[in-house]
């Protein structure tokens, strides 16, 4: 995923004081710690020990999943394995343990086998429990000394596990006026952030990508300053678009116009549709189609990138999309036809994406799996990749290209019933989290799912708003609804100046407070 680029010295931004581990923290270096411990045929000691650290890994802030890894795989293939002689035992403790790590990694497909532990101890009909009192996970990880042992550190993890899972659950829902609140204080941060020219500005000079997100966001307040804003950006907007129809300051074409886009169709102007129409035919010639020689054949084909790359990517496409419907475009529209080919080449489902593609750099083997979630491009992840037993690659899907599938096929077309879409919406909810973005290997770098955490709020928002998704459904049979969720989970994170930014990794210049500002507050209007 890539996002706005802006000069590296907007990243030097002052990191909070230094506070002891947060939970999170904790949980990473156990779960680490863990998975070194990992014996070659997937268990983490007996079964009881295995399933503690499932569930520890399921339950956590990082909610891992199956695909996540052969950390977690290969040790629910060695309980299953384990389950016809587990059955047979009453150790029902230890039989309820394998059971609840069955739940809560995905419910419906150990269903069976959750059964059958559970029938083994018919006199305990509740089995596991999450922990009750008021004991939290932070004072359940401060039982951790340094001499345990695995089985005892994966015990604690695991019950730190449920209750964090627990409280989480527990907490209320914000009430309208605090979600309105919060957004009205987003919405003066972005009014207090302009700089002398009205705009928002990178040394003195107004930013046209950053401006145009900015305005997008004041165009969802009914507040007349904003609107009074936003109509100065839109103006200047309007006045960048060069003879080719695209808007831009001289950097990244297609990113910037269909940014401005999105800013100019919010306002609703009658003044900028022909502006609008002349970007959108200059988006859809960027398409990588039979007009720049390309055929159905080509792994690019339906495309499209920053304009100065040749190798289009989803989150681009995402956005000339969005940009498209936006401004009037419907399905029928030939580039959204044209994008359905890209769109099911980024997706990991072998059935609608059969081919392999090489790997760039190294030219080694990349096939779909089938997980139903999408990756950067086809056969390209920033996520990372897992390699097969026969040594071909799978590129890891992550969030917010799944949502942004999720988006781009209902643009395009796609109804709920279609596989395709039912794939990837089974993707979100079985990896539903917004602790981080999830399908990251954060085994291996704690920070890596933080990447791109607010362009995955607003790109979950617009996905489940556009797809009319009120619910999603956990692999533990858990339903989420998404806007309360998000809501709770936005006012959490907001600064006392009613900022927001990204603390815990900058990259795709997510230490910028003005953009992760525009892209929450417009993720909290698809809520409301």
């Amino acid at each position: 995923m890539s996002m706005l680029i802006l000069p590296a010295l907007l990243l030097a931004i002052p990191n909070a004081p230094p506070q002891g581990p947060s939970v999170k923290n904790i949980f990473d270096q156990e779960l680490a710690a863990f998975r070194l411990a990992q014996e070659p045929d997937g268990n983490y000691g007996t079964p009881l020990d295995t399933a503690h650290v499932l569930i520890a890994m399921a339950l956590s802030p990082r909610a891992y999943r199956e695909d996540d890894g052969p950390f977690i795989r290969r040790a629910v293939e060695w309980l299953i394995q384990e389950t016809d002689a587990l059955s047979l035992s009453s150790s029902c403790d230890r039989n309820f343990a394998v059971a609840f790590a069955l739940h809560a990694l995905d419910a419906d497909r150990y269903s069976k086998a959750i059964q059958r532990l559970r029938n083994a101890c018919p006199e305990q009909k509740d089995g596991w429990r999450f922990p009750e009192g008021l004991q939290t996970a932070a004072s359940i990880l401060g039982e951790l000394k340094p001499i345990d042992s695995l089985p005892t550190r994966a015990k604690i993890c695991a019950k730190a596990a449920r209750a964090y899972y627990r409280d989480k659950k527990a907490i209320p829902p914000p009430s309208p006026k605090e979600v309105s609140q919060a957004f009205d204080q987003g919405i003066q941060y972005l009014l207090s952030s302009r700089g002398k020219s009205g705009l928002w500005e990178i040394f003195g000079h107004p930013e046209p990508g950053i401006s145009a997100l900015a305005a997008r966001a004041l165009l969802a307040s009914d507040s007349k300053e904003a609107k009074e804003a936003a109509s100065v950006t839109l103006d200047f907007l309007k006045d960048l678009q060069k003879e080719d129809g695209s808007i831009h300051g001289g950097h990244l074409p297609v990113y910037v116009t269909s940014v401005a886009m999105m800013a100019l169709a919010a306002g609703e102007r009658p003044e900028d549709k022909a502006v609008l129409a002349r970007a959108a035919n200059f988006l859809r010639a960027t398409q990588s189609d039979e007009g720049e020689s390309y055929s159905e054949g080509d792994r690019y084909f339906g495309g499209i990138g920053y304009g100065g790359d040749l190798r289009p990517d989803l989150s681009n496409l995402q956005y000339a999309l969005q940009a498209l419907h936006d401004s009037g475009a419907t399905s029928d529209d030939p580039a959204m036809k044209r994008a359905l080919v890209f769109l099911q080449r980024s997706q990991n489902r072998s059935e609608s994406n059969p081919k392999t593609y090489k790997k760039i750099g190294s030219g080694e083997t990349v096939r779909a799996g089938n997980d139903g979630g999408a990756t950067y491009m086809p056969g390209d992840s920033p996520a990372g990749y897992v390699r097969l037993d026969d040594g071909s690659l799978v590129a890891r899907s992550y969030g917010s290209m799944t949502y942004a599938l999720l988006k781009c096929y209902i643009f395009a077309g796609l109804t709920p019933e279609d596989p395709r879409v039912e794939a990837a919406v089974q993707w979100l909810g079985h990896h539903w989290t917004l602790e981080v973005n999830p399908g990251f290997d954060t085994l291996r770098d704690s920070r890596a799912g933080f990447q791109g955490l607010y362009y995955y709020y607003l790109s979950l928002a617009e996905a489940c708003a556009v797809a009319k998704l009120d619910i999603l459904e956990g692999s533990d049979g858990q339903e989420h609804a998404w806007r309360t969720e998000l809501q709770a989970q936005l006012l959490k994170l907001q600064n006392e100046d009613g900022s927001w930014v990204n603390q815990y990794a900058e990259r795709w210049w997510e230490g910028n407070p003005v953009l992760c500002t525009a892209y929450a507050l417009s993720a909290l209007a698809k809520t409301r």
